[in-house]
């Protein structure tokens, strides 16, 4: 691994073990990742800043390849601790257009989550629903630099707390859109207060398995005639296959 800080291998190594341990977690379809530049979009699971998916990606993901960038919420650069890890790790950037784009000429696999906050607070009954909030923004961005999409579709990280409700009235209440771009305040269950408020409560995510899978690389000029909206509805619909297969295998994991 090339251009990481001191004790960025141990990191990794552990992150992987811990990956392998607690999570049980499956990582398919590396070899997918083209050499050049491309865009992975990926469905989130579980809430605001306890997001396992993101950290089994990358322990996985560094054992072959070494261009990753993760946009995310520049409130994570906030937290102290969270901040460096996550900049030390992952090169966390801030999602947004202009930043993603410098990272995408530079010959970065950069990964977003078009669903942000609004997927990972889902309820838990919709748990295995990938939803972008309608958001198509990762389309054109594509489509301006001339990468390729990559899916990455993760099934059961969604299994480790209980969302009651989304909360999206309470946080317009709160005006936690204008003061913080945050649009859920999630109720629930977790580990180890019980009950869960808001998207700020710390909190961690019962053993469970997880299936992460990276799909081939969708370029532009194969995506379908017609709308970015109708665009990304397409793509949705090809994860959403493969989320409900994987589901599938979980379920029988647990039977046997």
């Amino acid at each position: 691994m090339n251009n990481h800080p001191p004790g960025f291998r141990s990191l990794q190594r552990g992150l992987l073990h811990l990956s392998r341990a607690y999570w049980r977690a499956e990582v398919r379809g590396l070899e997918h990742l083209p050499a050049g530049p491309c865009l992975l979009v990926g469905n989130h699971n579980a809430i605001a800043v306890v997001s396992p998916e993101v950290w089994l990606f990358g322990s996985h993901y560094f054992e072959s390849y070494d261009q990753l960038q993760v946009l995310g919420h520049d409130l994570i650069l906030r937290i102290p601790g969270l901040a460096q890890l996550a900049q030390r790790y992952l090169k966390y950037i801030p999602n947004n257009y202009t930043r993603a784009k410098q990272a995408l000429q530079a010959n970065a696999h950069v990964l977003v989550f078009p669903g942000g906050g609004w997927e990972s607070s889902r309820p838990s009954r919709l748990r295995d629903q990938i939803d972008f909030k309608g958001r198509t923004g990762f389309i054109r961005l594509a489509q301006e630099c001339g990468v390729p999409i990559v899916p990455v579709v993760t099934t059961g990280g969604h299994d480790g707390v209980y969302v009651w409700r989304r909360g999206a009235r309470l946080a317009r209440w709160l005006q936690l859109p204008r003061l913080l771009r945050v649009d859920t305040f999630p109720l629930g269950l977790s580990f180890p207060l019980g009950l869960h408020v808001g998207p700020f409560q710390p909190f961690l995510p019962l053993p469970h398995k997880v299936i992460l899978e990276v799909l081939p690389p969708i370029y532009v000029r194969d995506l379908p005639a017609g709308s970015e909206k109708e665009q990304s509805i397409w793509l949705i619909q090809q994860m959403q296959v493969t989320l409900h297969r994987n589901r599938k295998i979980l379920q029988r994991q647990k039977l046997s």
